[in-house]
């Protein structure tokens, strides 16, 4: 059985993630909801956010009661993993802390991400590295010397088993700040996947992503985008993401492997739309050829209209009805 990293390195299929993050609400119901639109949509794994507001922001913070109310407790951690797997996907999340990372460790999730934010963070990335995993990285707010730190903090730690996503730490991203091609650039640098966290309001530009060859996508899924939390305006809704993951599995098929061949079925095609020299009208035994005695039309089962010069003064041996294909045999030697 495939390693989740031989499934993240496959160049032939997008690892797909449904980020469901906070969007929860603190209702379990509503994170398994989000998981079945996600299978719906061919997703490979739901992420969540393991965030602890009392390690995230003082208690007099305005963000605090909200942040309190939507940290995912300990005890669901292996009833998500459970419920991703029964809907065939990866369950995994964000940890931002050391608790929480162990929270993670001790469920053996088999896939871990470091989020933008943590980028500059090399304890907590040493302590990621340590757990010998599979990790996905964010490069929100980045440049390259950056992402290199970030890179060589994990390899030098021992890890290699690395992912790095091109991200646009904006919520929600506009267009003219996505800058996809950016993608390519880390593809050239580093000898590890490369994939795209996705904060636009538009699934299209994921789907442009896998076309640059994002081999990870990562999104956020909400039921409603409306909904109270940090998270939810810049998610995609129900349909929307639905509609994107059916994109990507269409495009991945699509990118081929680059070389310009017919098909079998094109090769069949030419045969019947490509044209080729037909006899124009009958013609006598011993007639000799003009260019306006011949017809170039379909199917090509005559010479190829290349050599429409080369046959124009040539005597036939035989009569020549019309619509004949023209063949070399059919002239004097």
């Amino acid at each position: 059985m495939s390693s989740v990293y031989d499934l993240i390195c496959d160049p032939e299929h997008c690892f797909l993630i449904a980020e469901i993050g906070s969007n929860h609400n603190g209702d379990f119901d509503t994170a398994l909801k989000l998981m079945d639109i996600a299978r719906e949509a061919g997703a490979d794994a739901v992420k969540f956010q393991s965030f602890l507001a009392d390690h995230l922001v003082k208690a007099d913070s305005p963000d605090y009661e909200m942040l309190k109310r939507i940290e995912l407790p300990q005890s669901w951690y292996p009833r998500l993993k459970t419920a991703a797997a029964e809907r065939g996907m990866l369950f995994f999340s964000t940890a931002t802390n050391s608790i929480t990372l162990k929270w993670l460790a001790d469920n053996n999730v088999e896939v871990y991400k470091l989020a933008s934010p943590n980028l500059t963070h090399i304890p907590l990335i040493r302590e990621l590295a340590a757990l010998g995993k599979p990790v996905i990285v964010s490069t929100g707010m980045a440049g390259m010397q950056q992402i290199d730190e970030a890179i060589r903090a994990f390899t030098d730690a021992g890890n290699t088993r690395l992912a790095i996503l091109h991200c646009t730490s904006e919520y929600p991203a506009r267009p003219e700040t996505l800058n996809l091609r950016a993608i390519e650039t880390l593809a050239a640098t580093f000898p590890f996947p490369v994939g795209f966290s996705d904060h636009s309001l538009d699934g299209g530009t994921a789907v442009a992503a896998v076309a640059l060859g994002a081999r990870v996508v990562e999104k956020h899924l909400t039921l409603e985008r409306t909904g109270p939390g940090p998270d939810h305006h810049y998610a995609l809704q129900p349909d929307e993401f639905i509609r994107m993951g059916k994109s990507i599995r269409i495009v991945e098929k699509s990118l081929g492997d680059g070389r310009k061949q017919p098909t079998e079925i094109e090769l069949q095609k030419a045969a019947l739309y490509w044209r080729s020299l037909h006899a124009a009208r009958d013609f006598p035994a011993g007639h000799a050829l003009t260019a306006a005695d011949i017809s170039i039309v379909r199917p090509n089962d005559g010479l190829h209209p290349r050599h429409l010069v080369d046959v124009v003064g040539l005597t036939l041996r035989a009569p020549m009805a019309a619509g004949v294909p023209i063949q070399w045999t059919h002239f004097k030697s």
